[in-house]
Formats: C-alpha cells, structure tokens, sequence
C-alpha cells in the first residue's frame, strides 16, 4: 500500500451502525449515501460479472449480490485498516483490473487486479472505499454507476454499513432449492426428529403469515387408521418434573382440524412453523404462535399466546443436558442452517428410458393405465401398448444433474425447421419438444420397481422408468442409416415383414409400377442417393436440449444405372400408386426407412409427408400405394442388400484395360487404344497391355466412395512410394466439335496421398499435389455403367476417357468409352509398348492417319490404283478414299488395308 495513504484510515470497529464485533463473520451491505447498494450483477451470460450501484433487489438472490464479507488484510502503522470485500452471492473478491471498456472509461468488471481497499471513515456523508494505484493515483467506485474513477482525489461517493434484514422463508424452494427435501443442521448440537433425516417441507398459510409443516421422510403416512400424512407436531407429553423445566417436545401427528377434542380444539398453531433467515450468515429462527404448556404436570394449548409473545425452538437444560424444546423465555436458541436433502434416485441414472403411464383412480388419464407415453409425453391419449428399444418416438432422454434433480425430454419430434449450415449446407432440424422435466425432483413411489411421481400434486403423472438397452453412441436409432460406403458400393431390396405372406418383395411391372411379386429373383433393386439437394433429407433431434442428437437421414432410392427414374407416387383415378418416374415433378420424393418393434423391419415413409400416410403393400392382390394403413395392408419390410456399385472397386494390381478389341495402354509417353494383331496397326502382344492399378489413396476416409486411383505403364513400389508413368491429362485437344485433355502417361513420384509430376517445378521446388488437388490430373475413377462395364473419370475434372480420330482425349462432351477389365501377370520389363505411333483409321468416304506428320502416305484402291499421295502436313490428317477396299503405305512403315465405308 502507498504510504502517501497511510494516515487516512481508522479502525474498521468504529465505522457506521453496525460494529465490527456486531458484524463477526457476516456479510454485510455497503449502502451509499443515495441509498444504493454496491452490488455484483451480470447483464450478460458471456460476460464477467461487474459491478454497479443500484437498488436494493427484492428476493434473496439479490440481495446476496448485494452483501459482502469484509476480511481484514492488514493494520497500517497510522492506525488505518485495509479489507478486502468478498461477495455473498460469488464468492469472489471485489476486485479489478483498472483497464478502458469499450466507451473509453475505467469499467467495474471484476478481475484480477486491484483487490485490498482501504474503508476510510469519519468524513462528512459516511466512509470512503478506494486504494491505491500505481505510484500516485487512486481507485474508487464512481457516483455514475458502472464506472471507475482513478485519479489523484478521493472518491466522492460514500457508503455505510448496514446490516441485512432478516427474510421470511415462504416455499419449498426456498428450503429444498431444486429438491422436494432438505435437512436442518444445528450447529454442534442434536435437532432430534427436526435433523435425524431428511425433511419434506408443505407450505401452509396461517392467518395471513407463510408458515411450514414438516414430513419425516420415511414417515410421511401415519401407521394407524386412513393412513393420513402425518407432520411434526409439539406434544403434549411434558418433558422434566414440577421441581424443574416443564415443557413440550416434538412428535409426528396427522391434522386435527378446529374444534377437534385432541389438543384442547385443533393442532394447526403447533404444527406450523415460522422461519426467518438473517441473510449474515443464513442462519435460521424457528418460532411458532402456538405452545403446549404445563401446569402441575397438565397440558394445555396456548394459542397466539398473547401479544408480543414468540415461541422458539432452542434448548432448555433437564438433569444436566440440554433437552429440545420449544418456549418464549430462557431457552437456548440454537444456530440453524439449511443442508441439501438427499435427492430420490432413478436406479439407472441418466440413459433412455420408456414411461409407462400410472394414474391413479379418478385422475384423468387413468382410462391410459399401463400404455407407454409418446412423443413430448404431454398427451396421455396418444400413448402406446409398447415401447421399444428400435423406436424414438416410445422413448424418453432422461437425464441426473448434480444437483440429484432430473430432467426428461422426449427423443423423437416430428416438427422440422430448415436451418442452413456454415458450409451452406441445408439440413433439417426438429422443433425442440418441450421438456417433460426442467432440473426438478423425482417423488418415490415404489423405487425398487422403478415407479416415481413427477410433481407434489395429483394433477402430475406416476409413471414406471424403464430402462432401454439403447445404444447412445448410434445417433440413426428408430431409422435405417446407410453409410456413403454402402450408399456408393450397394442397392436394396424390400421383403415384406409379414407371417401372412413368405418371399414377397418390391417388383417392377408393366409401365414402372411398383407391386409385390414373389421370388427373390424378381426383387426391384434400388440404389440410394443421399438427397442433398433438397431441404431436410439430413434432420436432427433427439432431446437435443439434454446433450442427446439423433439424426435422420432420407433417400432418393433410383433403380439400378437409372434404367427407369426414382422411387416415387402419383395418383392415378383416384389411387396413389407407387413406381418408378423420370418427371421431373416427382424427382424430390425423398424416403426414410422407420424401425418397427421388431429389429431390422422398416416402414417407407417419405421425407416431406405430414399426415399418415406410408407405403401399402396390399397381400391380397399384392398391389403397392402410399396411403393412410387400413386393414388387410402390410407396412413393415425386411431391407435386404445387394450390389450395385457407382464406383468399380479394384484390387491393386495389373490389368489389362480393354474396349472390345482394343486396349488402353502407352506409346511413347501418349495413352493409345491398341489392338493385339490388328491389321491397321503393328502387331503386340498382351503383354505390352499391362497395366498396373493402385489405390490413390492411403487414407481414403469413409465418406470418400469414389475408390480413387492411378493407372501406370512401367511402376516401382517400394513401401508407400511409386514412382513410374501414370496415365494423365495434359494440353488441350480439339477437333471439330470435339474438345478434351490430352491423355498421356506422365512420369510422377507418388508418396502417400500426394503426387509429383517429374518437371512440374516451382522456384526451383517440386510441386506435389493432394488427391483432390485440382493440379491432380491422373487421379480417375471406373464408374460402372453397366454390369461389367464402367468409364474412366477424371476424378477431379470429371472428365471421362474418349477416343476422337483415334486419339485417346479425356473429355466432357465426347461420349465415353465403356471399359472391361481382366487380371493379368505383370510384364516382363513394365515399359511402354514398342509399337508404331501411326494409326490409319477407316471412316466415311475418308481415311484418317494419326502419328505421320511430315511422312509421304500413298493410298490405292484394290486394283492398284492410285488415289491418294501426300505428305502429311499435320498429326492427324483425313484424306479423302473410295468406298471399299483400300490399301495405305506410309513411309517407313507396313503398309495396311482398310475398309471405307
């Protein structure tokens, strides 16, 4: 502390009203000379708390905000006392950072800093509270609220001490908290039946004033009679003798209304109990208006015992000990605070759980006994004969907070909002559905079978907790979830969950109508489509407000290579029938897959319907519709799988890559379609075709079904390096309306997943490039198209391999090849294929000859003729040719046949 402030303080013990042996370990206010309080507030959940001076709240809580703990740190030399102030409601030092806020001035946020204040008294208005900063400045509160002053000059707001006002206690809430118990504790001493175990508290109201009855837990019925709740009540049994104390202790007894013989007209005044806490310390007094007195060992009832007078509970002594009684004058009041009662708890703690309904006779819901609640459990009427561990709707999130409070909210909700990601993705997300169950207690009924009451009244459900073996992890419980692995390797089929009918599954008949037909082998196979280009295919829910998601996901479902369009329905006179459809109306039917009671069966259900309707299957005629279910329709299906890749999988290994005759493979660092003993080309063997086929990939990652890879013509592998000729896209092609990549085979370095193309620098550094890097040109997918056929796709451009005048381009508006593969042995030497770089195609009325550029061609008929003689002026050149067989020569090569059309 600056000694330039030294001699401006007293001793703590002489200031304001209260004195500081008054004061001990209490808390006091520090009230201004306005009549406003230094009080801890937060305005904003994200923020610090701060301080402000403002008036004193009305409830408890804020008037804790308001009290402070003054802690003495240190006597100064002058005589003058520095404290610090911890707030009641905190529990953290008034304490600050002296920093600008956003409106350039010193801001009360607490935080670490300043915290040792010096409470100056003896001037005129009250005391001042400041300290000392830096070398020569001082901090204070400032008469404008929420602000600092830091300065040279003492603070010009003053304050007092004040004690606080004692409360009364009125609710449950106010002994219990969150809880339906509590427990009293007398401070060093024994409470008898007011602390042996937990107390339940009623909240009564007598003549105008907020009292209590208590419950012993454990003994809230009495044994005799009707079994009426019973409370603690002063007895009119005398402790002590008529030499010493005669007074009245405590027992438990049911209401004996006015007028009643027992307790000389009724027990309300000596069971009802007044208390007051003194917000110092939270202690608490315990009074009553009505005691049971002794004369000559007789009892008698004295009610609102005449004015001024106030029964305390306390202790009196009786043979040298001290005995719990209750009285007006020489009685020991002891210090009683509150304690946290032991919460009632579920067996299996936090998980998922049905409710199963209990009302008792005459309740509302009593015609609803035994079925199982629904949805946000709030409509009884709904409910359900079964729950099950397969469908949301039938369960509840159930969740134990620290406090031995619970809260419980329904897992399924069928209201959904769209909501927009921040990758401006659009999902679905469930209207939350209002808790069952907001951080309050449960109330035993029968715990050991799970049979609890949600509230103090008749008007709350008794309900049975079961547990559900329900694996939280799974966030697609109570609906079929495909990952992208099987969405882009598989397809379904749907056979009918029923004992009425074997082997009928979803079939394909005359004008894309969907029926039921019997045999596996006339199954309609689908494949699924995740719909991401519509709102809500993706929803979340779940009881989302606990910490628990689910998510729902639904399908387009389209056959196999798109033959006949999606899933969809129409009506047709009058009927929604079910088929396969290519209008583009019908393109954003969307389906999920609901779990039955029983595992792996599924109702069909479309995304965006808002009534009941799902898809029939009719079992008498086998007919197929999306309507309400009436009887005689089934609605649950077994889901089988079967394949049908988007992606061709490949083992990694060699491969010849064959168009019909022809194969894929590289001359001379250009990608050509060669075929083994073709006339129009120098013969090769299929040993020159080998190709060597390897995941691009090291860490594919499961949301990545391309199954990318890379095509090479001559590889070494050595452990996760390959380096070799990788088939490639480079420079443009373009002939006539043709246009494309080249496709060559480019020597590269590939070390895990990125890849170095042999020259392709930067400053003089190698550049490597990632898998879906767009640089990437050689990574490429077999997409399927056909059984046993695909097309190569440049993954990363889309483009897919095509042949225009012979020479092999990778192209977006060329049609494709389709390809076949066959394992074959690895080449002897894996290096390009010796083979003439001219190609003479036959076309019509024309002759093409690719590879030839500057060579002399001569082309004659069959007769010998000469029709043609030239030198080719460029690589790829058509020339002109009769109809029929001719012969081509060109220079330095065999000269061919070809056949013009």
């Amino acid at each position: 502390m600056n000694k330039r402030f030294s001699t401006l303080v007293a001793a703590f013990a002489a200031i304001a009203t209260v004195s500081y042996a008054q004061i001990g370990d209490k808390y006091v206010h520090l009230k201004t000379s306005s009549s406003t309080y230094l009080t801890v507030t937060k305005e904003n959940s994200a923020k610090a708390d701060s301080v402000k001076l403002v008036n004193l709240g009305s409830d408890k809580a804020a008037k804790d905000s308001a009290l402070w703990l003054p802690k003495f740190v240190e006597k100064m030399v002058s005589g003058d006392s520095v404290f610090q102030f911890v707030n009641k409601a905190t529990k953290k030092n008034l304490s600050f950072a002296v920093k600008k806020n956003g409106a350039g001035a010193y801001g009360t946020m607490i935080a670490p800093g300043v915290d040792k204040f010096v409470f100056k008294t003896g001037v005129a208005g009250g005391s001042e509270i400041y300290a000392a900063y830096g070398q020569d400045s001082i901090v204070s509160i400032s008469t404008t609220s929420g602000t600092l002053n830091v300065g040279t000059s003492l603070p010009s707001e003053k304050f007092e001490v004040e004690a606080p006002v004692s409360i009364s206690l009125a609710t449950v809430a106010d002994l219990a908290g969150k809880l339906s118990t509590f427990k009293f504790e007398f401070k060093g001493k024994d409470g008898g039946i007011f602390t042996a175990t937990d107390l339940i508290p009623v909240p009564v109201r007598v003549n105008g004033t907020d009292k209590y009855r208590f419950q012993v837990v454990g003994q809230e019925k009495s044994t005799k009679g009707t079994k009426k709740d019973q409370y603690i009540t002063i007895d009119t049994t005398m402790i002590g003798s008529t030499t010493s104390i005669q007074v009245a202790a405590f027992k438990l007894d049911t209401i004996v209304a006015a007028g009643g013989a027992q307790y000389q007209g009724g027990n309300e005044g000596l069971q009802t109990f007044k208390l007051s806490m003194d917000l110092g310390n939270d202690s608490i007094s315990m009074t009553t208006d009505s005691i049971v007195r002794f004369v000559n060992g007789k009892y008698e009832v004295a009610v609102n015992g005449g004015s001024g007078y106030t029964y305390i509970v306390g202790y009196k002594t009786f043979n040298g000990a001290p005995v719990l009684c209750i009285d007006s004058a020489a009685i020991e009041a002891p210090f009683i605070t509150l304690a946290k009662g032991t919460p009632v708890k579920l067996a299996g703690g936090t998980g998922v759980y049905s409710l199963q309904l209990k009302a008792k006779g005459g309740n509302t819901y009593a015609t609803y006994n035994d079925k199982y609640l629904v949805g946000d459990g709030s409509t009884p009427s709904a409910a359900v004969a079964a729950a099950s561990a397969y469908i949301p709707s039938t369960q509840f999130y159930v969740k134990e907070h620290e406090d031995g409070t619970y809260s419980i909210q329904g897992r399924e909700a069928t209201s959904i909002s769209t909501k927009t990601g921040s990758n401006g993705e659009t999902y679905g997300e469930a209207i939350v559905s209002s808790l069952l169950l907001d951080e309050e207690p449960l109330y035993a009924v029968d715990v050991a079978n799970g049979v609890y009451h949600l509230g103090k009244n008749d008007q709350k459900d008794t309900l049975v907790f079961k547990k559900l073996d329900v694996d939280l992890t799974n966030e697609h419980i109570g609906y079929k979830y495909y990952t992208k692995e099987e969405m882009g390797y598989g397809a379904v089929k749907f056979n009918l969950a029923s004992a009425a009918a074997d082997d009928i599954y979803l079939s394909l008949v005359q004008d894309s109508v969907i029926a039921g037909a019997k045999g596996a082998e006339k199954a309609l196979e689908l494949r699924l489509v995740e719909g991401a280009e519509i709102a809500k295919d993706t929803v979340y829910y779940g009881a989302q407000a606990l910490g628990d998601t689910l998510v729902r996901v639904a399908y387009a479902l389209e056959q196999a290579y798109d033959a006949e369009g999606r899933l969809a329905h129409e009506t047709v006179s009058g009927v929604e029938v079910v088929k396969l459809s290519k209008d583009a109306n019908l393109q954003d039917k969307r389906f999920f897959f609901v779990a039955g009671p029983a595992e792996d069966s599924y109702k069909i259900v479309e995304a965006m319907t808002t009534n009941n309707d799902i898809l029939t299957l009719n079992i008498s005629n086998l007919s197929v519709t999306y309507d309400e279910p009436v009887a005689g329709v089934e609605t649950y299906f077994n889901i089988e799988g079967a394949e049908a890749p988007v992606y061709k999988k490949m083992e990694s290994g060699h491969y010849n890559i064959g168009n019909g005759l022809e194969m894929l493979t590289a001359s001379a660092g250009v990608a050509k379609m060669l075929r083994v003993g073709d006339e129009l080309k120098a013969a090769s063997t299929a040993d020159d075709f080998s190709l060597y086929v390897d995941s691009a990939y090291v860490n594919r990652g499961e949301d990545n079904t391309e199954y990318g890879y890379y095509i090479y013509k001559g590889a070494e592998v050595k452990n996760d390096t390959i380096i070799g000729s990788v088939l490639s896209a480079k420079g443009k092609f373009a002939a006539d309306a043709a246009k494309g990549d080249s496709a060559i085979f480019r020597s590269a370095t590939i070390v895990k997943d990125t890849i170095a193309y042999e020259g392709d620098l930067k400053d003089g550094k190698q550049n490597k490039y990632k898998v879906r890097d767009a640089k990437n040109t050689s990574l490429v997918g077999f997409k399927v198209v056909e059984e046993g056929g695909f097309e190569i796709v440049a993954l990363n451009s889309n483009k897919k391999l095509a042949v225009v005048n012979g020479v092999v381009i990778f192209s977006d508006n060329v049609a494709p090849l389709t390809f076949t593969t066959e394992a074959t042995e690895a080449p002897t030497a894996n290096e390009d294929v010796e083979v003439s770089e001219v190609t003479v195609i036959a076309g019509n009325g024309n002759v093409t000859v690719a590879g030839a550029q500057g060579k002399k061609v001569v082309i004659s008929n069959i007769l010998g003729q000469t029709v043609a003689n030239t030198v080719i002026a460029s690589d790829n050149a058509t020339i002109a040719a009769p109809q029929g067989v001719v012969v081509v020569a060109v220079e330095g090569e065999e000269a061919v046949k070809a056949i013009v059309k």
